[in-house]
């Protein structure tokens, strides 16, 4: 098991009552309930939660799954499309 580490922390007093009642409600303590919270905020700064990645590797597959169509039943319009995002990433997001 991994070493645990107490820290104290001072909270407003609704977000610890909202803390308590998520805990009860999944029948957690309060500490596992913070624990988890914690772990999944840290994962969502470093941009690698698991929810994260599930989301980039379904539009990523979708994205392959797509051009393959797109090239194989209509090559005449691949390389027009693959401009457009372009140009579309360019004005929509600064950059392709």
């Amino acid at each position: 098991m991994t070493e645990t580490v107490l820290i104290s922390v001072r909270l407003p007093g609704p977000v610890a009552e909202a803390a308590n009642a998520a805990a009860v409600s999944r029948n957690i303590s309060r500490s596992k309930l913070l624990r988890i919270a914690i772990e999944r905020f840290i994962d969502d700064l470093s941009g690698s939660s698991e929810q994260d990645r599930r989301r980039q590797f379904s539009s990523e597959y979708t994205f392959l799954a797509l051009d393959l169509i797109v090239q194989r039943e209509y090559p005449e319009v691949h390389t027009e499309l693959l401009t457009e995002a372009e140009r579309r990433m360019e004005a929509f997001h600064g950059g392709a």
